[in-house]
């Protein structure tokens, strides 16, 4: 049986929830357990309180104040892989700035399902999860 995979989403917009929802709990090859929160205050309190795997975050939700917002996720959680959802014109600041080059991001608007379970893939393989089984998405 495959582990579970703890992912914290912080979305507000039902679609792209429901979207990445459909995509990480029915395609891939591990368990997902996704906690969605429309508020990142929401989020920083729940992970006061519970650990998560890896942590998805819309830049556009309401009380998120830019970058600012993700230095107190990493001072919550510091070893929590973080991967920004941004808008398409959003993107260009996010190529060059040296506080979100740790982080990976993703473009909403072209946002496939494999480049959302490639980047979750990556992002928790990266923190060294399941270190000795193999990594995720293995099939065995």
């Amino acid at each position: 049986m495959a582990e579970e995979i703890k992912i914290l989403l912080v979305e507000d917009n039902p679609e792209i929830e429901k979207f990445i929802w459909a995509a990480l709990t029915k395609h891939w090859w591990s368990e997902v357990n996704l906690e969605c929160k429309p508020r990142f205050s929401i989020a920083l309190d729940r992970l006061k309180t519970e650990s998560f795997d890896a942590i998805l975050v819309d830049l556009s939700v309401s009380d998120l104040q830019g970058p600012g917002g993700l230095a107190r996720v990493r001072s919550i959680a510091l070893t929590l892989p973080v991967i920004l959802l941004v808008d398409e014109n959003e993107s260009d600041p996010f190529q060059s700035s040296s506080e979100l080059s740790m982080h990976r991001w993703l473009v909403k608007e072209t946002l496939s399902r494999s480049r959302l379970i490639d980047a979750v893939k990556n992002v928790v393989n990266t923190k060294g999860f399941r270190e000795g089984v193999g990594q995720v998405g293995d099939p065995n």
